[in-house]
């Protein structure tokens, strides 16, 4: 028990440590692509930190399954340095007995992937999302310089003489040809940008609207003292996102088909759900099935590479497995059982090779 104990807390800060340096990478990766927001947009530094947070939980799901493998082969491989292990089989214990340790993180693991997968992840991700969307839809009010023309959106031109506190521009000229039949010049003394309704708004204030066709001619000319325009790439472009992405979906939804924009992207979403509720056991299936091809049979060090690369070899099959398996169902929805099967059967045949007395698999008599 107290050696179970010990194994245990070695594999846990192990995977803590691994899983906190592959998020690092990961986030140091990904926090490069998310400048653009910054440099290009605007955004806050509360804002990008938002967005790289809520993105985290999609990538737990594959460094989570991999840090608890690393960390089965890492502690075992120093417990055996240690002669440690050499000194637990000569007393009598067998691999199941071995094996509790593994076991209980691949079951911790899997349990945290679960509630991650059903409950975190579709919330997280719905706010990455909807970030995402607000600032690629936001003025890029930071390239606007004093005395420069920008074309803060396609065909829409804007010119300012300065900018005062609080972002107040002032002397304002703007060029306005998002319309086909159209085109629209404004002048202002002042004006601000502000969010309404999910939509970037300049509010002029003091100014001179005018309106003329595509040959030069002018129509109507509008004289105000306030007047709102709003900033998007046409005028019929939708503000809110038409689309909600399955990973931000829950696990019900996605296997909905009346919610399926069509047949080819029901499949996907089928896929996807099914994905959803079998991958969080990959956990308990690569650290089983490390625990068991490690301590099936007398381990010796001079061999230890050997096993190793063969635990090495099976563990990445699985995950081949499950990834192909997720292919075929996007393809053809009666394959969706190979999803848990890829699951399934690694963690069955974990099971018998550490009950079962006979000789160690791949012919490894170690």
């Amino acid at each position: 028990m107290q050696f179970n104990l010990y194994i245990f807390n070695q594999l846990f800060r192990t995977c803590m440590a691994l899983i906190t340096v592959l998020i690092s990478i990961i986030w140091l990766f990904q926090s490069i692509r998310l400048l653009e927001f910054v440099v290009d947009k605007g955004a806050s530094v509360g804002e990008f930190f938002a967005m790289s947070v809520a993105s985290m939980p999609l990538w737990l799901m594959i460094t989570v399954p991999i840090s608890g493998f690393i960390a089965v082969n890492w502690v075992f491989s120093r417990i055996l340095a240690d002669r440690e292990l050499t000194v637990m089989q000569a007393v009598g214990l067998s691999p199941f007995q071995l094996a509790k340790a593994p076991i209980a993180l691949g079951l911790i693991l899997s349990a945290f992937l679960t509630i991650n997968s059903i409950y975190i992840l579709p919330n997280s991700f719905q706010i990455y999302k909807n970030l995402q969307f607000k600032l690629r839809h936001s003025i890029p009010t930071v390239l606007l310089r004093e005395g420069v023309f920008i074309e803060i959106v396609n065909d829409l031109t804007m010119f300012i003489g300065k900018r005062g506190e609080q972002d107040v521009l002032q002397d304002i000229f703007i060029h306005d040809t998002r319309s086909d039949d159209r085109v629209i010049t404004m002048t202002a003394e002042t004006g601000k940008f502000i969010d309404r309704d999910g939509v970037p708004t300049l509010i002029l204030q003091n100014g001179e609207r005018s309106e003329g066709n595509d040959e030069g001619q002018t129509g109507a000319v509008l004289l105000f003292e306030s007047y709102s325009l709003s900033i998007t790439q046409k005028n019929d472009q939708p503000t809110e996102r038409q689309s909600i992405d399955m990973n931000e979906d829950s696990i019900r939804n996605l296997l909905t088909p009346d919610l399926a924009t069509s047949p080819k992207y029901y499949l996907q979403r089928h896929a996807e759900a099914h994905y959803r509720m079998a991958s969080p056991w990959l956990g308990l299936a690569l650290t089983m099935l490390s625990a068991a091809l490690i301590l099936k049979g007398q381990i010796r060090r001079d061999l230890w590479s050997k096993r190793v690369m063969a635990n090495v070899s099976a563990c990445v099959l699985v995950i081949i497995c499950l990834v192909m398996a997720r292919g075929w169902t996007t393809n053809q929805a009666p394959f969706w059982p190979l999803i848990y099967l890829s699951i399934v059967i690694p963690i069955v045949f974990a099971s018998w090779h550490l009950i079962s007395p006979k000789k160690p698999a791949f012919g490894l008599q170690i």
